[in-house]
């Protein structure tokens, strides 16, 4: 029994199992749980710097902003909010140095001592130097706050504390930022921003929601004049997925609605409804294949859908106008004719999401597949499944709207061609692209409105600072690593290696000889007696230069740690440095990553570039053969792709005048418009082969093409900037394609 007379046979029993099958694929695809990660969108060439700041200390940090008419009213809020967010469990506050913290940084020296503190410590053993900081010791003893530093003045009276001071001064040297009271501040005060860790998953949802119904809690309490806000990991998973969860909502329910017209418009017989349900049998089992062969799924694949839904109903379309166009044709016989173009038009959209699945983006790779599955399944319905259900249309009444479309003739149809791609090589040469990795995010006005705020304290600081990361097979062998990096680093002085602290010491060591201790011990007694103070008050001090060093209990990664475990078993060390090209370069020659802002952005640029043209060159040359080997002959296989350039030029030619900033997801577009392009012009050139023009109408392609408008246009109506742009370009495009099939490549097709 062939497949054709098994599905006419079995007509009721396939109903019912499609029907079990979409429950099925529906309730797995309710167990699913989409991914929402930003790596997933970016070129594999620049994707490993971006996945670095994942792993990097400060992509954990939650930055909590007050703003406030009064730097009063600011700290005050501040101080409030953070008290308030830390007795919620929701902040890991930074530890509060204590009245021994200046002891603790003290007995931290000497596994931190390097070479150029020894240089240092020689210019202090000076008879100035020690009577200088010996007239200072003995004004601070008689200070108010004298009897807290009695015990620090006799364990460090030469203040070789200072040097540990220095190197914590070093991580923030160049930011051009002001502390106050442990919050950033700008310069008039009135901006507070504090950076604190998150004790929980910044990319779990649930987590993250729950922060911010607690933050938005507190922050009401504040009063309306103060402007409290959070940004970091948790506000863009929050953002991103409440933003996708209600776009899909409202897509969806336009897509249906939109389609819902068409098929009023277009078909009115009450077996066409299964056009309509096509997205409901093809979506689920689409999105479970995904999923299976990548472990994970995408929120943007599954709003990816939609597209597919207005490409896979286009075979339905087809073979329902045929038949209806058919009279008393068999179905078989009318259905073998339709094979050929819609085996083509399913070769030429499949082979653009191949080329699309050569890219190196991972999210790009999904939506081939996804999309491939979909178009899959809606092949084998529209040719084996639903004509069994459309035995009757010859009877149905021509709809009122019946018309024909006239052509433009060929000296306009040339005219008009000529300026669509003028029109287009001046929009690619004009329109704006984003490099900027935050589009592919989502931003509400309110996240705009502090994004602002926030840059105003932090912009000059992202300016003049990068990121560099060194790498180690342990966490040991970065820090060793870290500390052989050709230029200071100021991690290796306060978070040295074991080697290092272990040479450090024995500096420490050898410097305190027991001619130079005796040396120190002499200046300091003359000076301590000229003062009325007693020498043996200073005896700490020379027992911890002469004994072993006491120990270390200063963890400084208490307030940054920049040890981060990347996957592989494979660590790093992360530096902020300045962004200056001495240290891009050294990062080059030692193997160390670099990492800065304006430098990830031209060459994000500069990838989707190549990303670019290597998709759009594989989609062209895999769709040139698929249509060469279908028409046998190269000039009809060229004509096919005139809707293909028309549209394209007519989008960027919008996207142009419309100032439209486009980003990387342009990608996604230009396969999809170049198979889309390609079926419609497949239409025009079947029609004038066909043996049967009745079953190539205009209407036919107009439903075709309105049916993928309503599908994916309607991503026009989405707030994500990822949807959107998609929902753009494919309004521009699609429509633009089909029109250029109806009125301007017939004129090319004329025979004369």
């Amino acid at each position: 029994m062939s497949v054709w007379n098994f599905f006419a046979r079995y007509k009721k029993p396939v109903a019912a199992l499609l029907g079990l099958a979409v429950l099925v694929c529906a309730w797995g695809l309710t167990r699913l749980k989409p991914d929402e990660n930003i790596h997933a969108m970016i070129p594999a060439s620049v994707r490993e710097r971006v996945e670095l700041f994942e792993y990097s200390p400060l992509n954990k940090k939650v930055f909590i902003g007050v703003s406030a008419p009064s730097a009063e009213e600011a700290s005050l809020a501040a101080d409030t909010l953070r008290a308030e967010l830390a007795q919620a469990d929701l902040l890991s506050l930074p530890p509060t140095p204590g009245a021994d913290y200046a002891q603790t940084l003290y007995r931290a020296l000497p596994y931190r001592f390097s070479a150029d503190d020894e240089q240092t410590l020689l210019l202090r053993l000076t008879p100035e130097f020690v009577k200088k900081r010996m007239a200072d010791n003995y004004e601070n003893l008689l200070s108010f706050q004298g009897f807290l530093l009695k015990d620090f003045i006799s364990l460090d009276p030469l203040n070789f504390t200072e040097l540990m001071a220095q190197k914590l001064a070093a991580f923030g040297a160049g930011t051009a930022l002001e502390y106050q009271d442990g919050f950033l501040s700008s310069k008039d005060g009135k901006t507070l921003i504090g950076p604190y860790d998150f004790p929980g998953q910044t990319a779990d949802f649930k987590v993250a929601q729950r922060f911010a119904d607690a933050f938005q809690q507190t922050a009401k309490k504040l009063g309306p004049s103060v402007h409290a806000f959070y940004l970091g990991a948790l506000r863009y998973t929050v953002e991103n997925v409440r933003m996708i969860q209600t776009d899909l909502i409202k897509i969806s329910v336009l897509a249906l609605l939109a389609l819902a017209a068409v098929f009023i418009f277009f078909f009115r017989h009450k077996s066409a409804l299964l056009i309509y349900l096509l997205p409901v049998f093809i979506l689920p089992p689409a999105a479970l294949i995904t999923y299976a062969v990548f472990g994970h799924l995408s929120g943007i694949t599954l709003g990816f859908g939609s597209v597919v839904a207005g490409l896979s109903v286009d075979y339905s379309v087809y073979v329902f106008f045929a038949l209806r166009g058919a009279g008393n044709t068999p179905a078989r016989e009318t259905l073998s004719h339709m094979k050929k173009h819609l085996l083509c038009n399913f070769m030429t959209s499949s082979l653009c999401f191949l080329a699309l699945f050569c890219s190196s983006v991972e999210l790009f790779r999904q939506i081939a597949v996804f999309s491939v599955a979909g178009l899959t399944l809606s092949l084998a319905l529209a040719l084996y499944v639903f004509p069994h259900y459309w035995t009757h249309l010859g009877e149905v009444k021509k709809p009122a709207y019946a018309f024909s479309v006239s052509p433009l003739s060929r000296r306009v149809a040339v005219w008009v061609s000529a300026g669509l791609i003028l029109f287009g090589v001046l929009g690619v040469w004009r329109v704006q692209f984003s490099g900027n990795v935050e589009d592919l995010n989502a931003s509400t006005p309110a996240f705009k409105k502090d994004k602002a705020v926030f840059d105003s304290v932090f912009a000059k600081t992202a300016q003049n600072n990068a990121l560099l990361f060194v790498f180690g097979n342990s966490k040991e062998s970065a820090l060793e690593n870290n500390e052989s990096f050709p230029l200071p680093l100021a991690v290796g002085g306060v978070v040295p290696s074991d080697k290092l602290r272990s040479e450090n010491v024995a500096r420490w060591r050898s410097f305190w000889s027991a001619s130079r201790a005796n040396y120190a011990r002499l200046l300091v007694s003359e000076e301590a007696q000229k003062l009325g103070l007693k020498p043996a008050g200073f005896a700490p001090f020379f027992e911890s230069i002469l004994n072993a060093p006491a120990p270390d209990t200063f963890d400084f990664t208490d307030l940054y740690n920049p040890l981060v475990s990347l996957p592989g078993g494979r660590s790093a060390v992360v530096n902020i440095v300045p962004n200056e090209r001495r240290y891009r370069e050294a990062a080059q020659q030692s193997g160390a990553v670099f990492v800065a802002a304006d430098e990830l952005k031209s060459d994000l640029i500069g990838a989707v570039g190549r990303e670019a043209l290597k998709i759009v060159l594989l989609a062209f040359l895999f769709n040139l053969a698929a249509v060469w080997l279908t028409f046998k002959k190269l000039k009809t296989a060229l004509l096919t792709f005139i809707p293909v350039v028309l549209a394209a030029g007519f989008t960027f030619g919008c996207f142009w005048l419309l100032q439209v900033q486009v980003n990387l997801f342009i990608l996604v577009f230009l396969p999809l418009l170049m198979g889309l392009g390609i079926d419609y012009g497949i239409f025009q050139v079947m029609k004038t082969q066909a043996g049967k023009p009745t079953a190539y109408p205009p209407s036919a392609l107009l439903a075709a093409g309105l049916s993928t408008l309503a599908g994916f246009g309607v991503l026009i109506g989405a707030n994500h900037g990822v949807l959107f742009i998609m929902g753009l370009s494919s309004f521009l495009g699609v429509g633009g394609a089909m029109l250029a099939s109806l009125f301007i490549l017939p004129a090319f097709l004329e025979q004369k």
